[in-house]
């Protein structure tokens, strides 16, 4: 049996500012291409994942969205996630572990750093710091998502 993660970054969001905290930035316009291009790479792979879940800040809920619409993915099957949002290493990998056992393909928008030292931890490789909307789909023969662990998987081109 093989379970399959996409990780994605969320797309480019809007910078900082005083008057509008970390957990609301928008994507800017830029950002909204970028989702859209990756959504239809994403499409034209045929790619279909059995879950899409993201963080609930604005910017991942917006990415998520855009590639949903572009994969045809019904947006109302979005699984929002506050935890995902400023996660942990650990609490990231105990996310993934209590995943319905039957969901064989997900793809999860999230946030830096978590995403490249996920990335990093499966693949066992170093070096990933991944840009606004970049995505690594990674396969793992495991039959649970309990037994990710360090090296389980590889990397697949999209």
């Amino acid at each position: 049996m093989k379970k399959e993660l996409i990780l994605v970054r969320h797309s480019e969001a809007e910078l900082g500012s005083g008057s509008r905290n970390d957990f609301e930035r928008k994507l800017t316009e830029q950002g909204m291409v970028l989702a859209n291009k990756q959504g239809r790479l994403l499409y034209e792979a045929e790619l279909k994942p059995d879950l899409l879940a993201s963080s609930s800040a604005v910017r991942a809920t917006e990415t998520a969205k855009i590639l949903a619409t572009q994969m045809r993915y019904d947006q109302r099957k979005i699984r929002y996630e506050d935890s995902l949002y400023n996660i942990s290493m650990g609490a990231m990998l105990n996310w993934l572990g209590r995943l319905d056992e039957n969901l064989q393909f997900v793809v999860i928008v999230g946030h830096n750093p978590v995403l490249s030292y996920l990335a990093e931890f499966i693949l066992d490789d170093t070096g990933f710091y991944m840009q606004p909307c970049d995505m690594i789909y990674i396969q793992m023969e495991i039959h649970s998502w309990m037994l990710i662990d360090k090296k389980c998987g590889i990397r697949v081109p999209i």
